[in-house]
């Protein structure tokens, strides 16, 4: 098959607003000179969902970044628009209310890198409804997009353009109801493991087999259970160990690229595993397929799983993903 499915190639993203600075977010769209199918023009956009729209509508041109991606990558620079979806910390600054201005703050530790701290404000007096005073209030996942005002080695500061829900849909009617196209991929989903008891405990003893291993035995029984019969041997240059289109996700075949992590890494898989700035993940990436799989013989900590959806999120080329730890890895191999 190709190397992008047709449902991975229809997939686009939806905005909902809690918060949308009309002039910024016309700006950037303005600048770009961002237009759907039907010409639309400016007039269209007069209300903050029809922009919210819009702005979905452009996402995959308009080059934004998702924060953690760039910070692990090759870092921010003051004046760049970045995206970033994850859990944050919202207050309203009663303390700090001025005539036209009724600050919100929102804080959180990037979910990549607990070192590092996002900060911003914006005026509640642009939310695009009333009800959306619930959504910013306390802890929330949101997906904000925002200007880097301030960066130093630990703090990333933004200025808000749009603060709300992002959701990757495949059709419209989909987009209608709110049904969102998960990025992640669990292996209970996957055709060909379907004999495999996902819910049953793992034992010491499978864990323990699985570390006497070698990762090339790992591979080959997996490309067995995909019906994949070419399987490339290990070389340094390879963005991934094994590339196959014959794994069916619920009935649908899709592409897909593995990395595997042997037992030679020590303790559960860190960002830094991964190399120094999660550099693996951006060469899986870099692979023409549907959906890209991470697999280690140990424990995955969550900042390894938020990279992995950080990557899949990227609002220019969204992709889903899949996690094989330890445990789900003894599992498939003990059928």
């Amino acid at each position: 098959m190709s190397a992008e499915s047709p449902q991975s190639a229809a997939t686009r993203v939806a905005l909902e607003p809690f918060f949308l600075h009309r002039e910024q977010v016309m700006g950037i769209l303005g600048s770009q000179r961002i237009f759907d199918h039907r010409q639309r023009s400016t007039d269209d956009w007069s209300t903050p969902h029809s922009l919210a729209t819009a702005l979905g509508e452009a996402l995959p041109q308009l080059g934004i970044r998702e924060l953690q991606n760039a910070i692990h990558a090759d870092g921010v620079q003051l004046g760049q628009v970045v995206g970033i979806e994850q859990e944050f910390d919202f207050r309203r600054a009663k303390e700090r209310d001025c005539p036209g201005d009724m600050p919100i703050d929102f804080t959180a530790r990037l979910n990549t890198d607990a070192e590092t701290t996002i900060r911003g404000t914006f005026n509640a007096a642009r939310l695009a409804a009333d009800s959306s005073a619930g959504n910013v209030t306390g802890r929330k996942h949101a997906y904000i997009i925002g200007t880097v005002t301030a960066r130093d080695r630990t703090m990333v500061h933004l200025r808000p353009v749009f603060v709300g829900i992002r959701s990757y849909v495949e059709d419209d009617e989909s987009a209608l109801f709110g049904i969102s196209s998960p990025r992640r991929v669990y292996p209970s989903e996957v055709d060909q493991f379907r004999h495999i008891n996902f819910a049953e405990p793992c034992t010491s003893s499978d864990l323990q087999k699985l570390e006497q291993t070698p990762e090339e035995v790992v591979k080959n029984s997996i490309a067995v259970l995909l019906g994949e019969p070419y399987v490339p041997k290990d070389w340094g240059g390879e963005r991934s160990d094994l590339y196959t289109s014959t794994m069916f996700v619920r009935g649908v075949q899709v592409s897909t690229a593995w990395l595997f992590k042997g037992p030679g890494s020590r303790g559960p898989m860190t960002v830094r595993t991964l190399g120094s700035r999660g550099d693996q993940i951006v060469r899986l990436f870099s692979e023409p397929a549907d959906v890209l799989v991470l697999q280690h013989y140990r424990e995955i900590t969550t900042a390894v799983i938020s990279m992995m959806e950080a990557h899949a999120h990227d609002s220019r080329r969204p992709r889903r993903f899949m996690i094989l730890d330890g445990a789900d890895t003894a599992r498939i191999l003990r059928g």
